[in-house]
């Protein structure tokens, strides 16, 4: 059975929602206590890293969680920043590219598409993880606010640096895609470079795959390959 499953009806509202309370709340959180903003999956969710005195605060379903301690269900964004003892502001510090900041807004969370965008991430770090490291450096995979991907660097030494990631979906693919995307795009030909930044593999596609995982590593495989041997 393929691991990921069908994305329901309210997933891309549910994501958006998501993507708000990671930028104007939970990365915020982690950047007031260590300067940094990426964050990790988390038990069907995400979060931050522990900080200094093992505290994160993340998302799981529809609440709002410190570890340890207790959960906040979502509502507003203006609620989870108290809560959180988060200053809600247009400049969060992670990034520009933001989603509208709409404090007293209601946040449209279903629990069972949050699930699912749960699982696109737990898929895309064991996907990340599962890269071969066979001469090239490959860095840690985060998850970032702002484009809400889970994302890293892949480097051959002196053949160029490549962005891979996991994107849960956005204005140029409103579904989740697998993406390779080399700094530098010149001589990129043939039909596996099939995007303005470099190459995606969609969640239908994976979906469709009789092994989601394994169809998803090899496409990453191929893609920084090739783009090491331009």
């Amino acid at each position: 059975m393929n691991e990921l499953g069908s994305l329901p009806p309210s997933f891309a509202a549910t994501r958006e929602a998501l993507r708000a309370v990671a930028c104007y709340v939970v990365g915020p959180w982690r950047r007031v206590r260590t300067g940094r903003i990426g964050l990790r999956p988390f038990e069907g969710g995400f979060a931050t890293p522990p900080v200094d005195d093992g505290a994160r605060l993340g998302v799981v379903g529809a609440e709002l969680v410190r570890v340890p301690g207790d959960r906040h269900r979502l509502t507003t964004l203006a609620a989870a920043a108290d809560w959180a003892g988060v200053g809600l502001t247009g400049d969060p510090g992670v990034g520009h590219d933001l989603p509208p900041l709409e404090p007293h807004a209601a946040l449209r969370v279903d629990v069972t598409a949050s699930q699912a965008l749960g699982r696109w991430y737990a898929f895309g770090q064991d996907v990340l993880d599962a890269l071969p490291r066979d001469g090239i450096t490959v860095g840690e995979a985060q998850l970032w606010p702002e484009h809400f991907d889970l994302a890293l660097v892949a480097e051959a030494p002196g053949r160029g640096v490549v962005n891979v990631g996991c994107s849960p979906g956005d204005g140029y693919l409103d579904q989740p895609y697998v993406y390779v995307g080399p700094h530098d795009r010149s001589g990129l030909d043939g039909d596996y470079w099939n995007a303005p930044f470099g190459a995606v593999l969609s969640h239908t596609e994976l979906v469709a795959a009789p092994d989601a995982h394994a169809r998803a590593v090899a496409f990453v495989v191929t893609g920084v390959h090739l783009a090491a041997a331009r």
